[in-house]
């Protein structure tokens, strides 16, 4: 360790501070990053969903009617 950090303790808080900061800055935005997928993903599940339930309600009518188009 060099004679200029240990006299002067302040310059190591610092740079632990700034540390700390710059890790907490980049979980924010990894955890970020994971809400937008994961409203992606829900509105993927949804649509794919509707489809589903679209395509099934014309199969039953097709199986009423006996008629399809």
């Amino acid at each position: 360790m060099s004679q200029q950090q240990q006299a002067n303790p302040t310059a190591s808080t610092r740079r632990g501070a700034r540390a700390v900061k710059s890790a907490l800055r980049v979980a924010r935005n990894v955890l970020a990053l994971l809400g937008v997928f994961f409203v992606y993903l829900l509105w993927h599940g949804y649509s794919a969903y509707e489809a589903e339930m679209a395509a099934s309600s014309q199969d039953v009518a097709c199986v009423k009617s006996s008629r399809c188009m």
